[in-house]
């Protein structure tokens, strides 16, 4: 048994978080929501900033001092990272969801079901939790 997997009790291999997030399917279904973030020009109405940079990826993030798993959505603006530029950013996570939603059922259950308990979508501008 390798080291990034664990067995269960019927001794079956399930995929951890990190191969999850890893995997080529997860990974283009996350490619195809950032694209659809510019497409229909959410990105570039939550930041002022038609250069802005958007990438959406399960991470590990820590929140509370605690280590959790996570939809992370990175952009990068030429923007300050303030409270008030974090109130637009409900549209974001909504459309981030949705998509997510709509697209997991595509993927095998053993690569979706480490995914389930992730937080998020998280929205982080600049480097900063909008949370």
């Amino acid at each position: 048994m390798s080291l990034s997997r664990a067995r269960v009790p019927n001794d079956e291999v399930v995929m951890d978080f990190k191969e999850a997030a890893a995997n080529e399917a997860v990974v283009d279904i996350l490619r195809c929501i950032e694209d659809k973030l510019y497409e229909t020009g959410l990105l570039v109405t939550a930041t002022d900033d038609s250069e802005s940079d958007v990438t959406i990826a399960f991470e590990k993030i820590v929140v509370g001092g605690e280590e959790i798993q996570a939809l992370v959505v990175s952009i990068n603006a030429n923007v300050p990272s303030t409270p008030r530029r974090f109130l637009g950013w409900e549209p974001i996570r909504h459309y981030v969801m949705e998509k997510y939603s709509a697209l997991q059922d595509e993927l095998l259950e053993d690569v979706r079901e480490p995914l389930l308990d992730s937080l998020g979508p998280v929205v982080f501008l600049n480097g900063v939790s909008t949370i």
